[in-house]
This record gives structure tokens, C-alpha cells and sequence, in this order.
């Protein structure tokens, strides 16, 4: 081969290796300004459809500025200009990865005020709830002169007094394409305030946050769990007690897995508990439990279930099903005797204790004819009577 063949074999291979090399850098991001706050503007890093990276930085011109570390790969990562940052004069761009580097962009801090705010509703209105209702919001954007539809409602919940009514500090709870949320309280940390905002989708600035609505308050009502009792003071009978903070409540005693109450008493004006006498029929170890309800305005608030307490059998005031000692000893009793009627039995009969693997059917008839002549004596008919009474008896303290 001559010296312009290897020269051009060696282009070859040159421009294979380097359009490889070309197609393996991701392509490049889109850097765009998504909300002004307050003196602040905030920058988002979006990878192309597709891709994602665990490091996102941001340059200005060509120097290195910030750089985002996520601990999972994101398909964005959001930056924050604060002071002289934000100027026109800037410029910037941003990369994930070793990708490609974006467009420059200006950012324009003055220039841009956000969208107005919309209008919060919850039901039910007055914003009093117990654990396990739900809540339904409704946030409602004002009309969009500009003709561009909210692409996006947020529903947050602000954090205890934090001022001022921006989004920044609140928590996220819902996210959805419609302005409505439903929300299932779980406790006492749904209360505080909720706001929501939308997002819309601009030609010059993309994606930008409304300011947030007037907050609404949520007041989550969890009633103390009430303490079950058994008193023998003054007789005997299972005080329920709820909390000091509501008074004249109803209160419930349950058995455990009945749905039903056993029986209901309201407290009095000045009382916070419930006495109710103990059954006077009740199995051995009934585990008992009770509840109590106070009337809150237009809706009524239950507790939840007070720890079962166990009944013992009261000898001489109650009945309850219990194995007494006269029982025990016949449960022994009858223990024994079945030991040694099952051996009497299969001696005496053969057939039971004929073991199959070892013993032919025609050696088992034999033994059969052979013990027939002896089987139905007074004694062996007196022993087979008692051992079947015991048998019986034996079965029907088990169950008990």
C-alpha cells in the first residue's frame, strides 16, 4: 500500500473515532428563569427528555458558579441569583454532567412580576375537622388576560409562623393538573395553614410561580385516647375517663371485636368520665374498651379505642365461665384414665392395636376369634362403660 493509502486509512479511522466521541456527550440543556422572589431570581437547568445527571453546575460567562449535587439522578436542578447576580449585564449557562453546555441567557429581575394570585376554598368551610375526613380545596385562578391557562395548581401547607406569604419556606402536599385537592387528615400535624398557588408557561420567562392566595386554616381535632379501669372501690364496676378540656361527653363501653356498645352514659356538666357496672355474665378473660364523643359546633369528634383491660372471674359477685379446682382434678383424672383405656382398649380388642405394616390381616382375624370368647365379661363391660363416661367428660371440660 502506498504512503496517500495509509494517509487516508488514517483519516478514516480519525474521523470514525471522533464522531463516536461526538455522539457519546449528552446534548446540551436548556437553561431558563423561572420566578422572581423578592431581590432573588431563580434559574432552572432542564436535561433534554430522556436525560438525567447527579451533578448540575451553572457558569457565568465561563467561569464556574454554582454546582448542584443530587443524590439521585434529576432530569433539573433549580439555581438562585441573589444581589449583583441578578443583573442584565450577566450572562449565563448551565451543564449536567459532561454534557454540553446551553444557550446563554440574561436574567431579567425588573423587567418580570408575577402572575396575580388565586383564591383558596376548603370544605367543609369552617376548617374543623377530626383525624381520618377529608379535605377538599378548591384553588381558583383569576381570570388570565394574556390568554395562557395555569398549566400547573400547587397546594402547600405554610410552616408555623413563618412570615410574609411567599412559597419558599411552605411544604409541598399536592401537586395537580386540576385546581383540586383532596387531602385525608392522619392528626394533629395536618393543622396550620394551607395556601396554594399556579404555575404558567410564558414565551420570554417559561415556567413562572403566581404569589400565593390568602391562607386558609385547618384545625385537625384528635381527642385525647381515654383510660380504662377497673374499680373495686365502692363496689365494682369500669370507669372510662377522657380529657379535662371536654366536658358532658358521651361515653361508650365496648367489648373487644363487638362493633356494637355493650352499653352508652353522657357525663355530667362537670364530669369527664363514665362508670358502668361490670356484667353480670362474662367469659373468663373478656378484654373490655371504651370511647367517648363530644359534640364540637355542627359536627361531633370521636376519641379513639382506650387500652383493653382484662376481667377476672369474681368469685362470689359475678358469674363467669372459669375451670374450678373440681374440674382441674377431673381434667387430670380423666387425663390418666384415657392414657389407660387406650391401652386397655387396643389390648383387649386387638383390632386398634394391630399395626398394619407388621401384623398380616389374616394374624389380626386370628387374634380377633381368638380374644372373642372373653371380650364381653362384667368387668371388661364395667371398665368400657367408665372409660367412655370419662372419655365424654374429658371432651366437654375442654371445651369450657
Amino acid at each position: 500500500m502506498s504512503f496517500c493509502g495509509y494517509f487516508l486509512t488514517a483519516l478514516i479511522i480519525l474521523k470514525q473515532h471522533f464522531t463516536a466521541a461526538e455522539r457519546s456527550v449528552p446534548p446540551a440543556p436548556t437553561l431558563i428563569q423561572n420566578a422572581v422572589i423578592d431581590s432573588s431570581v431563580e434559574l432552572i437547568c432542564q436535561a433534554p427528555r430522556g436525560y438525567s445527571g447527579l451533578k448540575f453546575k451553572l457558569f457565568k460567562i465561563r467561569n464556574l458558579t454554582q454546582t448542584i449535587q443530587h443524590s439521585t439522578k434529576e432530569q433539573r436542578a433549580r439555581f438562585m441569583l441573589m444581589g449583583k447576580d441578578t443583573g442584565k449585564e450577566n450572562l449565563y449557562c448551565c451543564q449536567y454532567e459532561n454534557s454540553m453546555f446551553s444557550s446563554y441567557m440574561h436574567p431579567e429581575p425588573k423587567d418580570f412580576s408575577p402572575p396575580p394570585s388565586p383564591h383558596l376554598m376548603v370544605e367543609p368551610s369552617s376548617g374543623h375537622v377530626t383525624p381520618g375526613e377529608t379535605l377538599s380545596f378548591h384553588c381558583q385562578a383569576p381570570p388570565d388576560h394574556q390568554k395562557h391557562p395555569p398549566e400547573t395548581f400547587l397546594l402547600l401547607q405554610r410552616a408555623k409562623g413563618t412570615p410574609g406569604s411567599m412559597v419558599a419556606p411552605a411544604k409541598l402536599v399536592s401537586q395537580s393538573l386540576e385546581a383540586h385537592f383532596s387531602v385525608k387528615t392522619m392528626g394533629r400535624e395536618d393543622s396550620g395553614e394551607y395556601v396554594c398557588l399556579y404555575q404558567l408557561k410564558l414565551p420570554k420567562t417559561g415556567h413562572v410561580n403566581s404569589t400565593a392566595s390568602q391562607p386558609v386554616h385547618i384545625t385537625v381535632i384528635e381527642l385525647p385516647v381515654p383510660t380504662l379501669s377497673l374499680s373495686r372501690h365502692e363496689g365494682e364496676f369500669l370507669e372510662c375517663v377522657g380529657s379535662p378540656a371536654y366536658l358532658k361527653g358521651f361515653f361508650s363501653l365496648f367489648r373487644v371485636g363487638v362493633l356494637s356498645p355493650e352499653a352508652t352514659h353522657q357525663a355530667s356538666l362537670t364530669q369527664h368520665s363514665a362508670r358502668f357496672p361490670v356484667p353480670t355474665r362474662y367469659e373468663h378473660g373478656a378484654q373490655y374498651q371504651c370511647q367517648y364523643s363530644v359534640s364540637l359546633g355542627k359536627f361531633w369528634a370521636y376519641s379513639k379505642m382506650s387500652t383493653p383491660v382484662t376481667l377476672p372471674c369474681i368469685t362470689g359477685y359475678h358469674t363467669c365461665t372459669q375451670v374450678s379446682t373440681a374440674q382441674t382434678w377431673l381434667l387430670l383424672l380423666a387425663l390418666c384414665l384415657r392414657v389407660f383405656c387406650s391401652s386397655w382398649w387396643c389390648h383387649s380388642w386387638a383390632l386398634p392395636c394391630t399395626d398394619i405394616s407388621k401384623t398380616s390381616q389374616k394374624e389380626g382375624d386370628k387374634e380377633n376369634k381368638k380374644n372373642s370368647g372373653n371380650i364381653f365379661t362384667p368387668e371388661i363391660i364395667l371398665l368400657t362403660s367408665l372409660c367412655s363416661v370419662l372419655t365424654l367428660d374429658l371432651r366437654a371440660v375442654e371445651r369450657c
